[in-house]
């Protein structure tokens, strides 16, 4: 079976039969992905699947002026480029890695074959396409009606989770970016964290001191998405 060193793996190929898992392991190879690093970019044919294990990959929505936002963080809980199954293989967004780690890629050609022929492989992945697809919206909703600091909190937590970690390499700057807000006010948000014990941050890192405070400020995205999950 795919597993890293951790004895971590994707919970969804995890979720598959032993049987179905070792007739997939011809079709899947698993590579460690750098953080930064641009699996496919808008408009462009997807060419792999990806399942995520210790890296996060996040999709961006990126508009013709220029600007761009992340709608959606995907961890070993997920997969990435599920977009094929809906009969279309040009992606409308990028994704690129958030943090390094590993991951297991298998060939669109092939993943569609599975998807057709074994229904085994088909009802997980349409589950996960669904459950990103309410993410994509929630984090649309989030960003036009809930305060700077509450789409922080949000954001550190969901990090968090996927990494398996209290400390987050990110500036303020890049956090910014992908909410779609300015760096200041995202400073401020941080800032204001800091002074009631939640979070303590230096240039490039942020560590979480208080989680349930951090929920509690926190928009109820978090606790919608991921309290039944």
């Amino acid at each position: 079976m795919f597993k890293t060193t951790d004895d971590v793996s994707n919970h969804i190929f995890s979720s598959f039969s032993v049987s179905l898992q070792k007739r997939l392991c011809t079709s899947v190879k698993q590579l460690n992905l750098a953080a930064g690093k641009t699996l496919f970019s808008t408009q462009e044919t997807i060419s792999y699947l990806y399942f995520p294990i210790g890296c996060v990959i996040h999709l961006i929505y990126e508009l013709d002026e220029g600007d761009e936002v992340q709608v959606a963080s995907l961890g070993a809980s997920d997969v990435c480029g599920g977009a094929i199954f809906s009969g279309s293989r040009k992606s409308l967004v990028r994704a690129e890695v958030l943090h390094a780690g590993t991951a297991m890629l298998m060939p669109a050609k092939e993943a569609l074959y599975w998807f057709h022929n074994e229904r085994e492989f088909r009802e997980p992945l349409l589950k996960a396409c669904g459950r990103i697809e309410h993410h994509i919206m929630a984090k649309v909703a989030c960003t036009r009606f809930h305060t700077i600091q509450q789409q922080l909190c949000f954001w550190l937590l969901e990090l968090s989770d996927q990494i398996q970690n209290k400390v987050i390499d990110v500036t303020h700057e890049h956090i910014a970016g992908l909410l779609g807000v300015r760096r200041e006010g995202i400073s401020e948000a941080a800032h204001k964290l800091q002074l009631k014990g939640v979070i303590d941050y230096k240039r490039g890192h942020i560590k979480i001191i208080n989680r349930k405070q951090l929920e509690q400020l926190s928009c109820e995205c978090y606790h919608n998405l991921y309290s039944t999950n």
